[in-house]
């Protein structure tokens, strides 16, 4: 081996070993004005004990948040600390693009945290929309102090996402499948709290790796999963969707999101507050290859009603603030919402839905769609 090309390998290590050595690097983000945008009430301040600034929001969730200029974050470790107000919602908005669609980690702060299941909460937010109700399983307890410091630890790496909580060696908060739209974007803080000690680390992963966990419903035909849609627009008269307010035209094919969702969320912008409601029309269509009856579970948000061939089979509301129709879990988006029997006759069935995004005080602003899942799908094709 010649000594020209040693020493290129030489240098190759040297500058490689280098590189990784800086990405393994925490850069500090100091809270100062000059390095943020503030929205809503918030200030920056310096104590002695804290070099790099103090970030005090006194203003609510949604309203009172600070991004970071200049910096874009793909994937990486993001770590900072916070002290939390009790009864607050504050957290750290990742990969978020200009109109606030991104990944957000966040904290029900309550002195039961440690044994709250909806502590610790991620949430995608997308064109406007926060679709904190549309998933349930991504929420955990945490060792959460209120009214004191408590450090975040966030692991970002492609679709994964691992949260730690002062510094505990297994993550508190674990999400196999983020839901956000972008792959990089910036990051803010929001929500009543102080924060302080700010850190990133681009390429630190830890080893998570960026791959989602398979699809449940990819390789599942008991789910109903390919549909068409035509436009959200408000009923022709009062009351409750009839099979006669089916648009005549309009529709175009909608295929699910993850794990079988027909997420309208992420297709729709939020319905103007004051408007009226706005119906979603579905529509698929089932082959049986024999006359049979299947039970369907569903998950839907808010108010749904399904017509299989004419006629109504399914009508429920699904409203988080009626206590009266707040559907298990906690009137979020779940397959244990509701469920009916589908009676099929041999060959073709036409299935139609009307579904609005309708709850009070929360019209447009947060999920909507829905989950259908067969009991089993034996003789039985969709399309």
């Amino acid at each position: 081996m010649s000594p020209w090309f040693l020493r290129l390998n030489t240098f190759v290590f040297l500058m490689g070993g280098a590189a990784a050595a800086a990405a393994s690097t925490p850069t500090s983000v100091p809270f100062t004005a000059s390095a943020w945008t503030a929205t809503g009430n918030a200030t920056f301040s310096t104590r002695e004990a804290f070099p790099g600034g103090l970030l005090n929001v006194t203003s609510e969730s949604e309203e009172g948040y600070v991004t970071l200029k200049n910096r874009e974050f793909s994937n990486g470790t993001i770590e900072f600390d916070i002290k939390p107000v009790t009864d607050e919602m504050p957290g750290l908005r990742f990969r978020q693009g200009a109109d606030g669609t991104a990944d957000m980690v966040y904290i029900r702060v309550s002195p039961d945290c440690p044994a709250s299941h909806d502590c610790l909460q991620y949430v995608p937010l997308i064109h406007g929309r926060i679709l904190w109700d549309v998933y349930p399983q991504y929420q955990s307890t945490a060792p959460i102090r209120v009214d004191t410091w408590n450090h975040i630890k966030l692991v970002v790496s492609g679709k994964r996402l691992r949260v730690f909580v002062n510094r505990e060696a297994t993550p508190s908060l674990t999400v196999d499948h983020l839901e956000g739209e972008l792959s990089e974007g910036t990051i803010a803080l929001e929500g009543k709290a102080l924060y302080a000690n700010l850190t990133i680390a681009p390429g630190v992963i830890d080893g998570l790796s960026p791959q989602a966990l398979a699809d449940p419903a990819a390789s599942d035909p008991s789910y109903l999963d390919v549909w068409e849609v035509a436009a959200p627009k408000p009923l022709d008269h009062a009351g409750e969707p009839t099979l006669a307010a089916e648009p005549a035209s309009g529709w175009t094919p909608f295929h699910a999101d993850y794990a079988g969702l027909m997420n309208l969320a992420r297709r729709y912008p939020p319905t103007v507050r004051g408007a009226p409601r706005q119906f979603a029309w579905l529509r698929t269509t089932i082959v049986s290859d024999h006359a049979q009856t299947r039970h369907v579970a569903v998950g839907y948000l808010r108010e749904i009603t399904v017509f299989v061939n004419g006629d109504k089979a399914f009508a429920g509301s699904n409203l988080y603030n009626v206590p009266a129709s707040r559907q298990v879990p906690d009137g979020r988006l779940s397959l244990e919402n509701g469920g009916f029997d589908l009676v099929l006759k041999k060959g073709r069935n036409d299935v139609v839905v009307a579904i609005d995004a309708n709850t009070p005080d929360m019209r447009g602003r947060y999920g909507w769609g829905f989950i259908m899942k067969l009991d089993q799908a034996a003789g039985i094709t969709s399309k």
